[in-house]
C-alpha cells in the first residue's frame, strides 16, 4: 500500500484546503517548522481511517477548526495495483466514500468495507481500532510501545497464521480449558473474586455466625440484667431510708442558722466600715484646709518681699531706657548721612557703566553692519550666479535626450557598416600618389565602402566598386532620420555639434556649483537653513540694524545734552571703588543704628517686663489676702481645730467596732464555706430523690426484659442457630476444595498455553530481530502474550522500563516497524507514520536507525514528520510539502 495524496480542509488550523504534495513509495519526509500543521495532518489521516463519519465523539470535536466549519479529509492510495480514494466529512454535510478501483462504496457500507480492508474492529459506536493505530504514531507516542486492543491482536494473530487451538495444543485442550473456566466461573471471577454459589454460602454462613453471636450477646445481656436488678433493688432500699433523710434535714437546718448569723455580722461590718471611711474623708478635708491656709500666708509674705525689691529695680531700668533712646537718635543721624553719600557714589558708578555699555553697543553695531554688508555682497553673487544659470538651457535632462539621439545615430551607422564592403589597399609609399580612391590618395589599410566608389590606378586603369545594395536605402533613411533628430535637439539649445552641447553642459554644472557655493555662504552668514529665504532675512536684518542704529544715535544725543556732574571723569574701576567705600560706610552706620535700636528695645522690654511682673505680683498678693479673709470669715482656725478633734474620736469608735466583729467572726466558719455546705447538701438531697426515681424505672425495665427473654426461649434459639452455622461451614469448605482443584487445573493449562504462545510468538520476534541486532549488537528479545516487548538481554537481562528515554523510544519505533513488516509480508495494507520521533537519539544510533528505516522503505512506505530538517537530511527521502489549494479536489 502506498499513500499518493492527502487533502485536508477545515481541520483545526487549516481553515482552507491544503494538500500534502510529493507522496510516493519508499521514504517520505515532511520537514516544517513548529505549528506548521504536521501533527494536524497525522490527526486527519488517523480520523479518516479509524473514526466513523457520523460520530460526534470528542476525537471528532477535536478536529473542528478554530473559526468554524466541517472537517473534510481525502486520502488517495495504491493497493494491489489499483488507484483507491477514501473521503470523509464530519459534522454538517457528513459523508463517507471509498473507491477501490472501479468499485465505489458510500456511507456505512464504505465504513464497513474500510474496516475489513484494514482489519479494524469497532471499539465504540464512533471509533474502530486495530494494528493501524500502532502504525500512525502521533507526537509523544513514540516513547511507549503500542497498546494493542482486540483488533490489533487479531491482526497479529492472522499474520502469524495460528489459531487459538494452536495455543493450547489441540481443539480438545481448548475445550477443556473453556470447560474449566466455566466451572471455575461458578466460584470466582476472572480476577479471583468470589462469586456464585460459594459467595452465597459465604454470605449465608456469615449471617449465621452473626446470628449466633447476636443470641450469645443477648444471653450475656440477660445474665447482666439479673445481676444488675439485685444491685438496683439494694440501692433503692438504701436511698429510701427515713433515718438517713431526717439526719440530712437536721444538718441542713443548722447550716442555714449559722449562715443567717454570719450575714448579720457582715451587715454590721459594712456599717462600721462606712463610718470609718466617712471619718477619714472628713479628717483629710480638714487637714487639707489647714495646709491651704498655711500656704496662703507664706505666699503673701513672699510677694510683699518681692514687691519691695521690684520698685528699686524699676528706677534703674527707666534710667537705662532713657540713655538707649539718645544713642538711637545719634545712630539714625549718622545712617542718613552715610546713605546719602552711598546713593551719590552709586549714581557715579551707573553713569560710568552706561558709558562703557554705549561703547560696547557701538562696537557690536559696527560688527553687525560688517556682517550685513558681507551677506549682501554674497547675496548679490548668488543672484548673479542664478541669473547665469537661468540662461544655460543644457541641463541634465537635455543631455539624457542628446545621449539617446547620439546613440540612435551610432546604432544606424553600425547597421550600415555591418553591410558595407570591406576594401583593403596594400600600396607602397612611393606608389600612393598614383592610386586614388574617389579622387583622393588611397589610404593604406582597410576601408568600409557603403556607396559606389571610383578607384583609379595611374598607368593601370579605372575601377568602380559597387557595395551590396541589400536594405541600403532603408538603412540610409534610418541614419538620416536619426541625424535629423540629433540636429533638431542641438538646434533647441543653439548648438552646432555634440561637443558644443557638452561644453555648455559643463558650463551649466560650473554655474550650479557657483550657485551652491554662494548659497552656502549666504546661509552661513545669515544662519538660515535654506538660501531661498536669504532675501527676506536680509530685509529683516536691514530693518533691525537701522532701528538699533537710530536708537543708539538718540541715546548718544541725550548723553551729550546732559549736564556735567560730579565724578564725570572717573572710569568704572574708580567709580566702583568709590561706591564700595561709601557702601561700607553706609553698612557700618546701618549696623550701628540696628545695634542702638536693639539696645533701646532691650532696655524698654526689660522695663516693661519689670512693670508687668510687679503688677502681676500685686494682683496675686491682693487675691491671696481676699481668699484668706473669706476663709476666716466662714470658719476660724480654732473652730476648724475643734472639728478635727471630734472626727478623730468618731474614727476611733468605728475602728473598735470593726475589731469586735473580726474577733466574733474568727470563732465561726467563713460565710462562703457555710453557703457551699448548704448548696452541696441541697444538691445531695435532690440527687437522692432523682436517683430513687431512676432506680425505680431501671428496676421495672430490667424485670420486663427478663420476663420477655424467659418467654422467647432464648436458649433453644441459640442451639438452633449454632446447628445451622455448622452446616453452612461444611458446605463452604466443600466449595473451597472444589474451587482450589479447578484453579490448579486452570493454572496448569495456562502454563501449557504460555509455553505454546512463546513458540507462537517466534515469527514476530524473528521479524523484529534484524533491526534490533543492527541497533543493539548481540541482543535477545523478550515478548509477552500481549505482544509487548518486556525486556531484552545483552550481557544481562534488562527490563524495558529501566532503560533511558532515548533507548525506550528507539525500541518502541522498532516494535512498530516490526508490526508493519508482518502486515506487509502477509500482503495486508501497511505503512508507518512517525511524528517528531527519535529526537532523543544520539548521532551514532540515529545513523543506524536511518539505515534500518532506509532498508525497510524499500519494502513499505514510511512517512516522517519532523521540525528538524537538518537532522533528517541524511535520509535523502522524498521531501514533502504542504501546498494550499483553491478547493477540495476528489479524483475523477
Amino acid at each position: 500500500m502506498i499513500l499518493t495524496d492527502i487533502q485536508i480542509e477545515a481541520v483545526r488550523r487549516f481553515a482552507s484546503p491544503v494538500r500534502v504534495e510529493g507522496l510516493g513509495a519508499g521514504l517520505n519526509i515532511l520537514a516544517a517548522h513548529n505549528e506548521a500543521g504536521k501533527s494536524t495532518v497525522l490527526m486527519a489521516l488517523r480520523a479518516a481511517l479509524t473514526l466513523r463519519h457520523s460520530s460526534k465523539a470528542q476525537p471528532v470535536k477535536d478536529l473542528f477548526p478554530y473559526g468554524g466549519g466541517s472537517p473534510h479529509v481525502g486520502v488517495a492510495f495504491q493497493w494491489k495495483g489499483q488507484s483507491c480514494w477514501l473521503e470523509k466529512k464530519f459534522g454538517n454535510g457528513k459523508l463517507a466514500r471509498l473507491d477501490l478501483g472501479a468499485e465505489r462504496f458510500d456511507g456505512d457500507e464504505a465504513e464497513e468495507r474500510l474496516q475489513a480492508l484494514f482489519e479494524l474492529e469497532k471499539t465504540s459506536k464512533s471509533e474502530a481500532a486495530g494494528l493501524w493505530n500502532a502504525l500512525l504514531v502521533a507526537q509523544g507516542e513514540s516513547f511507549t510501545q503500542p497498546p494493542l486492543l482486540g483488533g490489533g491482536r487479531t491482526s497479529l494473530q492472522n499474520c502469524l497464521q495460528q489459531s487459538m487451538e494452536g495455543v493450547t495444543g489441540t481443539a480438545e485442550a481448548g475445550a477443556v480449558l473453556a470447560l474449566v473456566n466455566r466451572q471455575l466461573a461458578q466460584y470466582q471471577t476472572a480476577t479471583g473474586k468470589v462469586t456464585g454459589r460459594l459467595r452465597q454460602v459465604q454470605e449465608e454462613s456469615e449471617k449465621a455466625r452473626q446470628q449466633v453471636a447476636f443470641l450469645i450477646d443477648r444471653r450475656h445481656a440477660l445474665e447482666e440484667d439479673i445481676k444488675a436488678l439485685e444491685q438496683t433493688r439494694r440501692m433503692l432500699r438504701e436511698s429510701e431510708s427515713p433515718e438517713r433523710r431526717r439526719q440530712a434535714e437536721e444538718e441542713l437546718a443548722g447550716l442555714r442558722q449559722t449562715r443567717d448569723q454570719l450575714r448579720g455580722l457582715a451587715a454590721e461590718e459594712q456599717v462600721a466600715q462606712a463610718c470609718l471611711r466617712e471619718a477619714d474623708v472628713r479628717l483629710q478635708a480638714i487637714q487639707a484646709e489647714q495646709e491651704r491656709r498655711q500656704a496662703h500666708k507664706g505666699e503673701i509674705a513672699r510677694l510683699e518681699q518681692h514687691l519691695a525689691h521690684a520698685q528699686a529695680e524699676q528706677v534703674d531700668l527707666a534710667r537705662r531706657a532713657q540713655v538707649a533712646d539718645q544713642n538711637l537718635v545719634e545712630a539714625q543721624n549718622r545712617l542718613v548721612a552715610a546713605t546719602q553719600q552711598h546713593r551719590q557714589a552709586r549714581a557715579v558708578l551707573t553713569r560710568a557703566m552706561q558709558r562703557v555699555e554705549r561703547a560696547r553697543n557701538q562696537q557690536a553695531l559696527e560688527q553687525e553692519r560688517a556682517v550685513f554688508e558681507r551677506a549682501q555682497a554674497a547675496y548679490a553673487l548668488l543672484e548673479k550666479a542664478q541669473a547665469d544659470l537661468a540662461i544655460m538651457p543644457v541641463d541634465a535632462a537635455f543631455m539624457r535626450r542628446l545621449a539617446k539621439a547620439v546613440q540612435g545615430v551610432q546604432q544606424a551607422e553600425v547597421r550600415i557598416q555591418a553591410q558595407a564592403t570591406r576594401f583593403v589597399a596594400g600600396v607602397q609609399p612611393e606608389a600612393q600618389a598614383r592610386v586614388r580612391l574617389n579622387g583622393k590618395p588611397c589610404p593604406v589599410g582597410p576601408q568600409l565602402l557603403t556607396s559606389v566608389t571610383e578607384l583609379v590606378v595611374e598607368g593601370v586603369g579605372h575601377f568602380t566598386i559597387t557595395p551590396a545594395t541589400q536594405q541600403s536605402a532603408t538603412l540610409q533613411t534610418d541614419l538620416a532620420a536619426a541625424q535629423a533628430a540629433l540636429d533638431k535637439i542641438l538646434q533647441e539649445v543653439g548648438c552646432q555639434s555634440v561637443e558644443q552641447a557638452e561644453h555648455q553642459h559643463e558650463a551649466r554644472k560650473q554655474a550650479e556649483r557657483e550657485v551652491a557655493q554662494a548659497g552656502a555662504v549666504c546661509m552661513a552668514l545669515l544662519s538660515i537653513p535654506d538660501a531661498s529665504g536669504a532675501a527676506a532675512t536680509l530685509a529683516a536684518l536691514r530693518l533691525a540694524l537701522n532701528e538699533r542704529e537710530a536708537l543708539f544715535a538718540r541715546q548718544q544725543g541725550e548723553q551729550e545734552q546732559a549736564p556735567e556732574e560730579e565724578g564725570a571723569g572717573l572710569d568704572v574701576q574708580q567709580a566702583t571703588h568709590m561706591e564700595q567705600s561709601a557702601g561700607q560706610q553706609a553698612d557700618l552706620a546701618r549696623q550701628q543704628e540696628q545695634d542702638a535700636l536693639a539696645q533701646r528695645h532691650a532696655a524698654h522690654t526689660r522695663l516693661e517686663q519689670a512693670l508687668a511682673q510687679a503688677a502681676q505680683q500685686q494682683q496675686a498678693l491682693q487675691r491671696y489676702q481676699r481668699e484668706l479673709m473669706a476663709w476666716h470669715t466662714e470658719e476660724s482656725d480654732l473652730t476648724l481645730l475643734n472639728h478635727a478633734v471630734q472626727i478623730e474620736q468618731d474614727r476611733q469608735q468605728a475602728q473598735a467596732e470593726l475589731t469586735r466583729i473580726a474577733q466574733t467572726r474568727q470563732q465561726e466558719a467563713p460565710l462562703a464555706v457555710v453557703e457551699q455546705g448548704i448548696m452541696r447538701r441541697e444538691q445531695d438531697m435532690d440527687k437522692a430523690r432523682e436517683q430513687a426515681k431512676t432506680l425505680s424505672m431501671d428496676k421495672r425495665e430490667r424485670e420486663t426484659r427478663i420476663r420477655q427473654a424467659e418467654g422467647e426461649g432464648l436458649d433453644e434459639q441459640l442451639a438452633g442457630a449454632q446447628r445451622h452455622a455448622a452446616q453452612l461451614q461444611s458446605e463452604e469448605a466443600a466449595c473451597e476444595r472444589e474451587r482450589a482443584a479447578l484453579a490448579l487445573l486452570q493454572s496448569t493449562l495456562i502454563r501449557a498455553e504460555t509455553t505454546q504462545t512463546q513458540r507462537y510468538l517466534a515469527p514476530l520476534v524473528q521479524a523484529m530481530q534484524p533491526a534490533f541486532s543492527a541497533l543493539f549488537h548481540g541482543v535477545t528479545l523478550e515478548m509477552d502474550t500481549q505482544f509487548a516487548l518486556t525486556g531484552l538481554t545483552r550481557q544481562r537481562a534488562e527490563a524495558v522500563q529501566d532503560l533511558s528515554d532515548g533507548t525506550r523510544e528507539q525500541i518502541a519505533v522498532l516494535v512498530r516497524l516490526g508490526f508493519a513488516e508482518l502486515l506487509h509480508k502477509r500482503g495486508a495494507p501497511a505503512i508507518l507514520v512517525l511524528d517528531d520521533a527519535l529526537s532523543f537519539s544520539d548521532s551514532q544510533r540515529l545513523e543506524t536507525l536511518f539505515d534500518v528505516l532506509s532498508a525497510a522503505a524499500t519494502r513499505l512506505q514510511i512517512i516522517l514528520l519532523t521540525c528538524h530538517a537538518e537532522q533528517f537530511a541524511p535520509l535523502r527521502g522524498r521531501m514533502l510539502s504542504l501546498r494550499p489549494m483553491e478547493h477540495f479536489m476528489a479524483p475523477r
